[in-house]
């Protein structure tokens, strides 16, 4: 055979090869909702490519006969006749001829391994991850005709593989699951890629952690639960009344928070007064949902959707109120802190000037664990406080400190016994 014809049968062989690598790699990269897209819009191909993305054993194993006969074939060419062409012209060389035929071999082993990767793999990977779906999309048809060509072969091997595993105790892989830490990963790229914007991919975060977010971690905590006394003075709760910043009111009787009556609407009590019917607080309470504290926030959401009354008291296992959790409280688990409109924009998590950062005690714990790349917390508590709590093991002062992984942590303001602010310090900083 002329040897401009094994070369020629080569680089067939080797654009062969490249075909299969690049399809095998186009149908595996490619994604599924996009596939259907072009699928639904007439695209042709797209129709059988999704068929084979979604059941690509066959494929795959295919691929991999026809990849493994090209191989064969390649080194068989390459090796017996390219080589013994070589061998004649290297022993004319002083000093070389004892050895040409067995350095004629290694010459084109290695030449030919080197075209058949950048041939064969490397450009052709590079051009199915180009445009995966559309490659996909147009070597369906021939991919298609040679899983069905090839198929008494691929029900062979498959048949051999399955056994051996089975002798060897491996257990058969379950379909593909998605993962809450993969679609994270996969918006963290859109984001660093500008297809999502930071705002978005915030909110989509704070969607996710609905599920595993207790109402415990967003309620508003009894101490900081603003309400009125149905036992004072009627002047006294005029005044109460008109001085308070929210539009709803909890309302309680004995000077005690403990077991609240319910909850008013402000304008209900100021249409009264418009109207001169005097100061009448009973007639306009309303009973809230109760929730138990370990009910999550996307739970709570649901619940909202079913009532007009948008807030609920929070409750331990004892029904001691712990709190106060309302439709704004679950729109900033997902959007951040929206504040009323008296209210200052609040940073729970201030950066200082000198690398540390001052911590609100109501963070809550995935935020905080996501924000400093903390170790997963535990179920016991909910917020920065409740780590501050859980690692002291008591009430703590102002000055203790504790150490979270590599950062250290110190208690820098208490209400009374409430822990207000923490100061994280960064390893770098410690």
């Amino acid at each position: 055979m002329d040897v401009l014809v094994e070369i020629a049968v080569l680089i067939a062989l080797f654009a062969l090869n490249g075909f299969f690598a690049m399809a095998e790699l186009a149908v595996v990269s490619s994604r599924r909702i996009r596939l259907q897209q072009m699928a639904d819009e007439g695209h042709p191909g797209a129709a059988q490519a999704l068929a084979l993305a979604d059941n690509p054993g066959q494929l795959l194993s295919a691929v991999q006969v026809g990849i493994t006969l090209i191989g064969i074939l390649s080194g068989a060419f390459g090796g017996a006749t390219l080589g013994q062409r070589l061998g004649p012209l290297l022993d004319e060389i002083p000093h070389v001829d004892p050895y040409g035929n067995q350095l004629a071999v290694v010459l084109v082993v290695v030449a030919i391994t080197a075209v058949s990767v950048v041939m064969g793999e490397l450009v052709p990977k590079q051009v199915a991850l180009s445009a995966p779906e559309i490659i996909a999309s147009r070597m369906a048809r021939p991919l298609d005709l040679l899983s069905r060509v090839f198929r008494p072969f691929v029900w062979i091997l498959e048949r051999s593989s399955t056994g051996l595993l089975r002798l060897l105790g491996v257990p058969a892989r379950s379909a593909a699951s998605v993962t809450e830490e993969e679609v994270r990963f996969t918006i963290a790229e859109g984001t660093e890629a500008g297809v999502i914007a930071k705002v978005e991919q915030q909110m989509i975060h704070g969607v996710l952690a609905l599920a595993d977010r207790p109402v415990v971690a967003e309620m508003t905590p009894r101490p900081d639960v603003y309400w009125i006394d149905l036992d004072d003075e009627p002047a006294q709760i005029a005044r109460e009344v008109a001085e308070c910043p929210y539009s709803r009111l909890v309302v309680a009787r004995g000077g005690d928070l403990g077991r609240p009556l319910g909850v008013m609407q402000k304008k209900d009590l100021v249409e009264d007064l418009i109207a001169g019917k005097g100061l009448h607080l009973e007639p306009h309470l309303r009973e809230p949902v109760y929730v138990p504290e370990n009910v999550s926030v996307l739970r709570m959401l649901e619940m909202f959707r079913k009532v007009s009354l948008h807030v609920a008291f929070v409750v331990d296992e004892y029904g001691d109120f712990l709190g106060i959790i309302t439709l704004t409280d679950v729109l900033s688990a997902i959007a951040g802190d929206l504040p009323e409109e008296h209210e200052p924009m609040p940073e729970d998590i201030t950066p200082r000037a000198d690398g540390t950062f001052l911590v609100d005690g109501r963070v809550p714990i995935d935020e905080l664990a996501l924000k400093f790349g903390l170790p997963a917390p535990g179920a016991e508590f909910h917020t920065a406080a409740g780590l501050a709590l859980e690692r002291l093991a008591r009430i703590p002062v102002e000055g203790d400190t504790f150490a979270v992984g590599d950062w250290r942590v110190e208690v820098i303001d208490m209400d009374g016994r409430r822990i207000d602010k923490l100061l994280f310090t960064p390893p770098t900083k410690a």
